[in-house]
């Protein structure tokens, strides 16, 4: 749902993210700390036409004050999640249903990380990783420039959560 980067480890491209954060001018562009936090783009739609059909739990291998942070952002009125949030405290290994409280047959994981579910794979959707900012530690796009380099995002026919939505809706 979101990309995050410290602010020290944005490109010099990137950089003007921070003046525009600050100003308030995105709803897309959230700081914690010193972190950006930039929403993949159709996810307020997406929470909003998914919480009609399922109830949602945001799960997250980071810690619990990043974690409750970041679902604040998206969802600061608890319409979507509620308190339903298990993070790196709850959860430190691998993912597991055993901590979500539903029959697990009724289930839909939806994760951009397959192999922390090993013992869920039959629930398991995969969702494309986002990549707003350049580097993120692990992924250096070397030969193109990120999306935040270029002003740009995700176009409207590759938007993974409207694709998602889409197929969500034919599960349900």
């Amino acid at each position: 749902l979101i990309h995050s980067m410290k602010t020290s480890n944005l490109s010099k491209a990137e950089k003007y993210l921070i003046k525009e954060e600050k100003s308030g001018s995105r709803k897309d562009l959230h700081k914690y700390n010193n972190r950006l936090v930039k929403f993949r783009p159709f996810v307020e739609e997406f929470l909003k036409e998914a919480n009609k059909l399922f109830t949602m739990t945001a799960y997250t291998k980071g810690g619990s004050t990043y974690g409750q942070a970041v679902v604040r952002m998206i969802d600061p009125n608890k319409i979507y999640f509620g308190d339903r949030i298990i993070t790196r405290k709850e959860s430190p290994d691998l993912k597991t249903l055993d901590l979500v409280l539903a029959d697990e047959r009724g289930i839909v994981i939806v994760d951009n990380t397959l192999n922390v579910w090993p013992h869920h794979k039959r629930n398991l959707l995969e969702i494309t990783s986002y990549f707003y900012f350049k580097n993120d530690g692990k992924n250096m796009m070397r030969s193109r420039l990120s999306y935040a380099e270029r002003k740009s995002d995700e176009s409207r026919t590759k938007r993974a959560l409207v694709n998602l939505l889409k197929f969500l809706k034919e599960v349900h």
